[in-house]
């Protein structure tokens, strides 16, 4: 089976410039398509992809070679790929020639400012094999959404995968190591980090911590193997260790490789609410423990067995193995989401949310925010006499009931507009007080101590801020 190679440095650079010149961007490709929006890789959809890409051009050739796996014509593949040439893309490992067929053997994804290569990925097909790499994923959105952009020193990205989120720090760290146990996932990394213009990346092979013992960084990011569900060998999701407890280690153990003032972001999974807090407790450090996900047992292996859908037999007897290995297992629920941990001395803090599980956008300013709000807190201040007002991007909905002669308010809740995306409800007291916040007057001229525990959730959740 041929293999990624990184040794042509400057074919890699030229398979980057090219796919550039052709218009093969994030924006440029569901236009290329005529769609509004994102497409799924179905199998079932290719034909209808392939028949609306525009004829003859570039970027279609590159489209049906590096996303939907349909292979081209050998002078079209040729005039696509330009001074790089189909030969030299094959020695690279990213296409393949078969007389006068060439077909694409990895995903090329532009994600924003990045190229991601990585194996190939179909929405509706298993990986077939073991040391499978991903490109984007939802997860790995949701990490890099929450990774605190800071000017760093160094940066470490444990379980680097294809290395997205080591290159995304390089951006703002000096140096960045990036670990993990897989190294066809390092040979990816390495062929992104080219491909990206980044140089500050130290790529190291081991287990978790194993290649950074007894090293410091500002900024660790983790997307570990963190599904707890019945092993199938994957690399990039079994981690091999029955129940959670894998996803223990990680959290319990960051806090000694972390500077003093450095964050931890961390993607976790358990099976016990309490859990997590127990993997924060007497670490040294405040803890932000986000939960976006709940599913049953049944739910949690239909979620991660939907690639068998349509397939009755296959599906059905992949439900009953993880829902009876949930039943041994004694477990009742399967909970997602992330940890941010900042290493700090003194009496440590942790706060809990659950943001919605479906909303990811940049939310690094957002944590930040939680910080200095549950810094602030945590002196217990006299709120009656702090100047507040909302945030910018606190949006209020209200649901009327229309009457005759007026209205009365049915449902009204608030929304974050940016960062993690908040819901509360309110009623109208609290409507009316939050108008009254012009960050003019203190509190105590607004509202009376009732209020005080409404004032400080939502402060603490960002409805609010200090004036």
């Amino acid at each position: 089976m041929t293999e990624l190679r990184v040794d042509d440095e400057a074919a890699i650079v030229e398979l980057r410039r090219l796919l550039e010149a052709a218009g093969y961007t994030a924006e440029a490709i569901p236009r290329a398509l005529g769609l509004d929006g994102a497409f799924t890789r179905e199998t079932a959809e290719i034909p209808y992809y392939v028949r609306l890409l525009p004829a003859g051009a570039a970027i279609s050739a590159l489209v049906k070679l590096f996303l939907l796996d349909v292979p081209v014509a050998r002078d079209e593949a040729e005039a696509a790929l330009g001074p790089l040439g189909v030969q030299r893309a094959a020695r690279l490992g990213v296409v393949e020639a078969d007389g006068e067929e060439v077909r694409g053997l990895v995903d090329l994804v532009p994600r924003e400012e990045l190229l991601v290569c990585s194996d190939r990925f179909r929405d509706d097909r298993l990986p077939d094999r073991p040391d499978h790499v991903y490109g984007p994923t939802p997860p790995t959105r949701a990490l890099a959404s929450l990774t605190v952009r800071r000017p760093v020193s160094r940066a470490l990205d444990l379980g680097t995968g294809s290395g997205i989120q080591a290159i995304l720090a390089a951006a703002h760290a000096e140096r960045v190591v990036g670990a993990d146990v897989n190294p066809r996932a390092l040979r990816f990394a390495r062929f992104n980090a080219i491909a990206n213009g980044v140089s500050n990346l130290d790529l190291r092979e081991g287990d978790l911590f194993e290649p950074v013992e007894g090293e410091r960084f500002d900024l660790v990011v983790c997307n570990p193997p963190y599904l707890i569900a019945p092993s199938e060998g994957y690399a990039f999701r079994d981690s091999g260790v029955r129940g959670d407890r894998f996803c223990a280690k990680p959290v319990r153990r960051v806090p000694e490789f972390l500077t003093d003032g450095g964050l931890a972001h961390v993607l976790v999974s358990w099976t016990r609410p309490e859990e997590p807090r127990q993997w924060v407790s007497g670490s040294g450090c405040d803890a932000i423990l986000l939960r976006y996900l709940t599913f049953s047992p049944l739910g949690h292996a239909a979620q991660w067995n939907r690639t068998l859908v349509g397939d009755d037999a296959p599906y059905g007897a992949a439900l009953d193995r993880w829902v009876d290995w949930y039943r041994e297992q004694g477990i009742d629920e399967i909970a997602w989401g992330a940890i941010v941990l900042r290493k700090r001395e003194g009496r440590n803090w942790l706060w809990a949310a659950s943001p919605p599980g479906e909303r990811v956008v940049r939310a690094d300013q957002h944590v930040l925010r939680i910080l200095a709000v549950q810094d602030f807190l945590a002196g217990a201040p006299e709120l009656l006499e702090e100047r507040l007002v909302a945030a910018p991007d606190a949006l209020l909905s209200l649901a009327f009931h229309l009457e005759a002669g007026g209205g009365v308010v049915e449902r009204a809740h608030l929304r974050l507009d940016g960062g993690l995306g908040f819901e509360v409800g309110v009623d109208e007291r609290t409507i009316a007080m939050l108008r009254a916040l012009d960050g003019t007057r203190p509190l105590c001229e607004v509202a009376g101590e009732e209020a005080l525990p409404v004032v400080r959730r939502l402060l603490e959740l960002g409805f609010v801020v200090r004036a």
